[in-house]
């Protein structure tokens, strides 16, 4: 289990580095923007508990794509949703993923395939607490809404 959880944790701690990287990559170059509407999905889980925390694929008008429909500021999506299990089921250390598309039905097979390793991969069997819609679901950050009110000036 413990070795599980160690290799789960640098899977995670690998991912944010890629991503980071790929960040810093594009920061030179003038990527192209486009507001549009996504699908969007997150599932957290403290390392060292088997509950996994999965929120309904909620639709997100606003958000913003970069050229290679990489989605902008995605870590404050995540914040969004460790910030929300964290306060409403006093859960901290949550790790968190969140996953997108254009496209529903995209991201209705990915939430199912995310769903199916989850399963495969725990050592113990995962306790799966479904977050509705009406519970939580993703906004625009204000980050980027206030982004944006500055570019137009």
């Amino acid at each position: 289990m413990r070795k599980f959880l160690q290799s789960l944790l640098f899977a995670a701690i690998g991912a944010c580095v890629a991503f980071n990287a790929a960040a810093r990559q594009n920061t030179g170059s003038k990527d192209k923007k486009e507001q549009t509407m996504v699908y969007i999905f997150g599932v957290a889980q403290d390392l060292a508990d088997t509950t996994v925390y999965v929120s309904s694929i909620t639709s997100v008008a606003g958000a913003t794509l970069k050229s290679h429909n990489e989605l902008e500021n995605w870590m404050y999506y995540s914040e969004q949703f460790k910030k929300h299990i964290e306060a409403n089921y006093q859960r901290p250390h949550q790790t968190v993923a969140v996953y997108y598309d254009r496209k529903l039905k995209n991201l209705e097979k990915k939430y199912e395939k995310v769903e199916a390793k989850i399963r495969k991969k725990s050592p113990y069997p995962p306790t799966f607490k479904y977050i509705r819609p009406e519970e939580f679901h993703f906004k625009v950050p204000l980050i980027i809404q206030m982004d944006d009110d500055t570019d137009e000036q």
